[in-house]
Parts: structure tokens; C-alpha cells; sequence
């Protein structure tokens, strides 16, 4: 559970408890994209509202689409994984019917930002659209990813990330057993893989006290999984219950020969062996911290491991603007330290943008003053190479590809075309936006747009990230995958992140601190743990 507790500072009084007084007060809608998910529920969203797909057979046409995105699907397999046994004499009619609506559905929902459609070939029908607006497509293009990276923190984060897409069993709403073996025979098996990976990962990074009770329910859901019970038996060993451990290799072994007539695999009886002689290679590992002359400067390396650090990365004081008679912000002071997530909370007009302009030296302050990794707001110019920057609403050259417009800013901050390349693609990977490097910018979901503004952001390896709700317009999924990003940001980097939102359940999601703002004035600043 998120604690809070009250700090004092400079601007007013303190207070206690969780942020009831704000709520979430919606945001508006801008065009984009239409993002897919199958993983649950078959749905469509068009940024919060949710599109309608129709009835429950005509989702199932949809996801069978879906699943096999910019490929012809005949009609005939259509009808064979709708009607498996007798199809009616209507079947081929009803596949059409259903196809025409949906391909109405999505054409409503149609901007200048999308482009998803259903197109005919002769006797065969194809979902056009980028694959990362489906779910299923984006899991894996991530699950990719994260097993490209050596560091260990970022894997479990991308790995994290992409298992946070799921909501339940994949067509959850729309399919059969039958059919469900048949489409996503696979998916399982995929989730599966990614997260025995993830906490493989866990465990070398010496997390296992914070995993051994996942793994406990994990091995009592997957009981034959013989790679789940290793991990399990050496989590439990690293917390000093070897008895559990050992026990934990009987019941399996007990279960394998029982059931299944089988025998360990030769890594559990290994690892039993190990326990109970109490090898020194099954002690958890030593945390290193390199040098950072040892680490090569580039962008987003994921390998920084001093986050969180005590060295002050923004400090404001008595930060005021006026705006003619009115008072927009009014003598905010703060510390944001190296590694922090700090969450700007307030009501519409409380003064979050105003300050985030003037963080960003887009506004010059009225009164006050504030620095930015020491360097101070008198120096604006010497400021800008540190920082980098999401507004709430970027714009974004359509005829552009995710690539160019990241090399343009990576020409802009003085790198070599060569190097701008570079950059832009690897940044557009840890992104998730990989697969989509070379397509327009225009074909992008709002989604994928944020996550190319957080690249964007990032182009310069600032010391500081500024963020202006950078989840408006974003349905569910949508926001988690941004704020995971976020957070990715701020522990893999030690890059400070200062994030301004109306919602609460964001700050409690992924801030280490929040300062409270409403009417221009800091009425409450907290520290989550």
C-alpha cells in the first residue's frame, strides 16, 4: 500500500492522508488513433471512449483480423473458426455482414491520425493497420525488446511493462476453448515465457524477497512448470528458509512422479544438491555500483545504477509568476533530488503548466529563482542542454517518420547525422516504438505519439525530464504504459522526472514525491514510500 506522510515547507500548513480533494476530471480529447486490445476483453478505444465492435460474434470476427494484422484471412477460415462443426447455409453472408460493420465502426472513428481499415481481396478479408495498436503485437514487440538489453533493471522493466498489457485470458469475451486452442495456442505460452524471464531477472538482481511470494502463487498455478519451482526453491533459499526450499523440491518432485510419471529436470535436482550443501554461488549478488567514468556517454544507456542519490537535481525558490494582475504561481519552494519522481497534483489552474514552463525557461519567473542541476535560472541558455521536455500537447510533423523526426532534434542538440540515426533508432526501441521506426508519424495512436515525445524528450540525455500530463487522452492501458515508461526513466537512468497531473492514482502509481498545488500556491508536499 502507497504511505504518505506530511512535510513542512515554506508556502503553508501541513496535512495529512491520501489527495481526496482531487479527482480525476477527465481530459480532453484529441484525434488519434485507434488502439486494439485482445489481451481480456476484445475492445477498441479512440483515447478514453470506447469504441463499439458490436455484438459478441462480430468481436470474434474482429480479433481473428487482429491477430493476423495486414494479412489476408479467407472467408472460408472465418467460417471454419466461427462455425467448427456445421456452419450454416447463411455463413458466408453473416462473415460479410459482420465484416461491413466493423469496417463502419472503425471508419466513424477516423482522423487525420488513423488509418486503420478493412480492406477486400477477392474472397479475403485484411486488418491495415501499424501492429503496435494492437495489444497482442505490442506485447511481443516489447517481450523482443527486452531480451535484446544486458541490464538486468531494464529487462525487468520492459518485461514488467509488456506483462502489464494483459487483463485476462487473450478474446476473453468472444471465443471458445475450442477456438481459443486453435488462435492463442500460443499467447500462454508467450506470458509465460516473458515472466518466468522477468524473474529470472529478479533474482539475479537480488530481489528475492520481493518475489517469493509472486512465486509461491505461481508455482500453486503452474504446478508442472519445473522453471517457476527453481526459482521458487532458490528465492526461498536466499531468504533463509532452506527447510521450505527443500520442502518445496519434494512436494514438486512428488507431483512429477505421480502424475506425470516424470523425473526432475536435471536444474531442480541441481539446485537441490546446491541447497543442501550450501553452495556460495546460490548466495544473492553483491550490489556494484561502476564509476561513472566507466560508463559510456550515450543516451539512455540503462546501465546508471546511481539513482535516487542525494545530489540536487532541481531547486526552486520562492518561484512566483504574475500574469498581469493575476498570480499564477506565488513563491513555490522545493528540492528534487537525482532519480526522484516528483508529481506536480493540483486542480486545472492550480499553476502545475506555469511551472513547468518556467522549469523548462519557456517563461521567465516574475520573482524568485530556481537551478537546474546548479546551474541557475539566470543562465537559461545553459539550462535548455539539460533538460528535456514533454508539453501536454506536442505537435508532431505527420509526413515524418518516427526516425526522422528524432534525427532532425538529435541534428538540432549538435550530433553528427551518423550519431543522430543512431540515436533515433535506439531510442525509438526503448520506447517500444521499434517495429514503427520507419512509418509516418500520422499513422501513430496518441499512445505511440506520447511514447515518441518521451523519446524525443530524451535526445539530449538530460539531467532532468519535464512532463505536462502525459497521459491526457490515453485509455487505461494507454496511461500504464506511459507512466511504466516514465518510472523506467527515473530508476534505470538516475534521470529526475518532474510530472504534472489532476489524477491521482498516477502520482500514487510511480512518484517518490508529490507537491500539492492549488490556486498558484504549495499547500502540501509528501514523500511516498
Amino acid at each position: 500500500m502507497t504511505r504518505t506522510r506530511a512535510v513542512t515547507h515554506t508556502n503553508g500548513a501541513k496535512r495529512n492522508g491520501r489527495f481526496d480533494r482531487f479527482t480525476d476530471r477527465g481530459s480532453r480529447r484529441e484525434g488519434g488513433a485507434v488502439e486494439f486490445q485482445l489481451l481480456g476483453a476484445v475492445e477498441a478505444w479512440e483515447q478514453k471512449l470506447q469504441l463499439d465492435l458490436g455484438p459478441r460474434k462480430q468481436r470474434f470476427t474482429f480479433a481473428i483480423l487482429a491477430l493476423n494484422v495486414n494479412q489476408l484471412v479467407p472467408v472460408e477460415r472465418l467460417v471454419d473458426l466461427t462455425w467448427p462443426s456445421q456452419p450454416p447455409r447463411t455463413a458466408h453472408h453473416a462473415i460479410h455482414v459482420r465484416v461491413s460493420r466493423l469496417r463502419q465502426a472503425i471508419r466513424q472513428c477516423r482522423s487525420g491520425n488513423n488509418d486503420a481499415d478493412i480492406i477486400t481481396r477477392g474472397s479475403a478479408y485484411m486488418l491495415k493497420v501499424n501492429p503496435l495498436s494492437i495489444d497482442v503485437h505490442r506485447f511481443r514487440a516489447v517481450v523482443a525488446g527486452a531480451r535484446q538489453e544486458n541490464d538486468d533493471a531494464v529487462k525487468v522493466s520492459l518485461l514488467r511493462h509488456a506483462l502489464a498489457m494483459w487483463h485476462g485470458p487473450p478474446l476473453a469475451d468472444v471465443t471458445t476453448p475450442d477456438a481459443a486452442a486453435v488462435l492463442c495456442h500460443g499467447l500462454e505460452e508467450a506470458r509465460l515465457s516473458a515472466l518466468e524471464e522477468c524473474l529470472d531477472a529478479e533474482l539475479r538482481l537480488g530481489r528475492h524477497a520481493a518475489v517469493v511470494g509472486e512465486l509461491t502463487d505461481l508455482v500453486a498455478l503452474h504446478p508442472y512448470r519445473q522453471r517457476l519451482q527453481a526459482q521458487l526453491m532458490l528465492a526461498l533459499y536466499r531468504c533463509g528458509r532452506v527447510t521450505d526450499a527443500l520442502d518445496a523440491y519434494r512436494t514438486a518432485r512428488a507431483r512429477l512422479a505421480d502424475e506425470l510419471a516424470l523425473e526432475p529436470e536435471s536444474r531442480l535436482s541441481d539446485l537441490q544438491r546446491s541447497i543442501l550443501r550450501a553452495d556460495p554461488a546460490l548466495e544473492p549478488p553483491r550490489a556494484h555500483t561502476p564509476a561513472r567514468t566507466q560508463l559510456p556517454h550515450e543516451i539512455w544507456s540503462f546501465v546508471r545504477s546511481d539513482a535516487r542519490s542525494e545530489e540536487i537535481a532541481v531547486e526552486a525558490h520562492e518561484l512566483t509568476k504574475w500574469f498581469g494582475a493575476r498570480t499564477a504561481v506565488d513563491s513555490v519552494s522545493f528540492t528534487a533530488r537525482k532519480g526522484e519522481v516528483i508529481g506536480l497534483l493540483g486542480p486545472n489552474g492550480a499553476g502545475k503548466t506555469t511551472t513547468i514552463r518556467m522549469l523548462s525557461t519557456l517563461l521567465a519567473p516574475t520573482g524568485g529563482d530556481f537551478s537546474v542541476a546548479g546551474v541557475p535560472s539566470s543562465r537559461p541558455a545553459d539550462i535548455r542542454p539539460l533538460i528535456g521536455v514533454l508539453p501536454e500537447n506536442p505537435g508532431f510533423p505527420g509526413h515524418h517518420t518516427g526516425v526522422e523526426y528524432l534525427t532532425y532534434h538529435g541534428r538540432l542538440f549538435g550530433l553528427s547525422r551518423e550519431e543522430a540515426v543512431r540515436t533515433a533508432v535506439k531510442l525509438l526501441g526503448q520506447v517500444g516504438l521499434a517495429d514503427a521506426a520507419r512509418a509516418r508519424v500520422a499513422t501513430y495512436s496518441r499512445g505511440m505519439r506520447q511514447r515518441l515525445g518521451l523519446a524525443r524528450a530524451l535526445v539530449n540525455d538530460p539531467a532532468v525530464v519535464l512532463l505536462d500530463e502525459p497521459t491526457t487522452g490515453l485509455d487505461p492501458t494507454g496511461q500504464l504504459e506511459i507512466l511504466t515508461l516514465v518510472r523506467t526513466i527515473a530508476e534505470t537512468r538516475g534521470t529526475t522526472v518532474l510530472l504534472s497531473t489532476h489524477a491521482v492514482p498516477e502520482v500514487e502509481r510511480i512518484c517518490t514525491g508529490v507537491l500539492i498545488l492549488d490556486q498558484g500556491r504549495l499547500i502540501s508536499s509528501q514523500v511516498m514510500t
